[in-house]
C-alpha cells in the first residue's frame, strides 16, 4: 500500500473513531462528576488482584465493601500503577484498606476506588484530536496540496 494511501486509510479512520472516543470519553467525566457530587464512600477491603508489568501494564484488584441498605458486593477494579504499588506487592496484597465511591442508584455500574481507579476521560480530548486532525489530513490531501 502507498503511503499516501496508508495516510487516507488514517485519516478516514480517525475522521470516524473520533466522535466515539469524544462521546466514550465524555461519558466517563459525567460519570465522575456524579460519583464527586452524589457519591457514597464506604470502606472496602482488597481481597485479591491480577497485575502484568511490561509494555501493556495491567493493575487490577478484587475488592468487597457494603454500599449502605445492600448487600455486600465484590468487584474489580482497574487501578492504576501508583495505587497498585502503594497496596501490594508483586507476590501479594500489603494494604488491603479501600475507600470506595459508589451512586446509590447504580451500585455495581458507578463504583470506584477512590484515589486508584482508572478512568478514560482522556478520550474526549483524544476523539476531538484525532477527528480534527484526520479532517484536515483529507482536506489537505484532497485539495492536492500533499
Amino acid at each position: 500500500m502507498e503511503t499516501p494511501t496508508k495516510i487516507k486509510l488514517f485519516a478516514a479512520i480517525a475522521v470516524i473513531a473520533g466522535p466515539f472516543l469524544t462521546y466514550s470519553g465524555h461519558q466517563e467525566k459525567e460519570r465522575l462528576a456524579r460519583l464527586e457530587k452524589e457519591g457514597v464512600t464506604v470502606d472496602g477491603i482488597i481481597e485479591g488482584g491480577e497485575w502484568k508489568r511490561g509494555k501493556n501494564s495491567n493493575y487490577q484488584f478484587d475488592v468487597s465493601y457494603t454500599p449502605q441498605s445492600s448487600a455486600p458486593v465484590k468487584q474489580t477494579f482497574k487501578v492504576t500503577s501508583n495505587y497498585f504499588s502503594a497496596h501490594a506487592s508483586d507476590t501479594a496484597v500489603t494494604d488491603p484498606v479501600a475507600k470506595v465511591r459508589y451512586l446509590p442508584s447504580a451500585i455495581q455500574d458507578s463504583a470506584i476506588l477512590v484515589g486508584g481507579s482508572t478512568d478514560f476521560t482522556a478520550g474526549f480530548n483524544l476523539g476531538i484530536g484525532a477527528f480534527v486532525g484526520g479532517l484536515l489530513t483529507m482536506g489537505i490531501m484532497y485539495a492536492g496540496k500533499w
